[in-house]
C-alpha cells in the first residue's frame, strides 16, 4: 500500500495543468506559424485580412497561456524575469 500526502497529490495535479497549458502553447504557436504560412500564399485580399485577424487571436492565446503558466510555474516565472519578459 502507498501513501500519497494531499501535498503529492497537489503537485501531480499542478504538474498535470502545467504539461496540459505547455501543449496548448505549442498548438497556438504551431498555429500561428500555420495561418501566418498561408497568409504568405494567399492572393485574396478579403482571405489574407480573416486570417490576420485569426493569427493575431493566437497570438493573444499565447500570452494568455504564458501569463498562466507563470502564475502556476514560479521558476518559469522567475526565468521570465531573469530575461526582462
Amino acid at each position: 500500500m502507498t501513501y500519497n500526502s494531499d501535498y503529492e497529490d497537489e503537485t501531480l495535479d499542478l504538474e498535470t495543468d502545467l504539461e496540459i497549458l505547455r501543449e496548448d502553447l505549442i498548438g497556438e504557436l504551431r498555429a500561428i506559424n500555420q495561418y501566418q504560412e498561408h497568409i504568405d500564399t494567399l492572393e485574396d485580399e478579403e482571405a489574407i485580412h480573416v486570417l490576420e485577424h485569426i493569427r493575431d487571436d493566437e497570438k493573444e492565446h499565447v500570452a494568455q497561456l504564458t501569463k498562466l503558466i507563470q502564475r502556476l510555474d514560479p521558476l518559469q516565472a522567475e526565468m521570465f524575469r531573469k530575461e526582462g519578459l
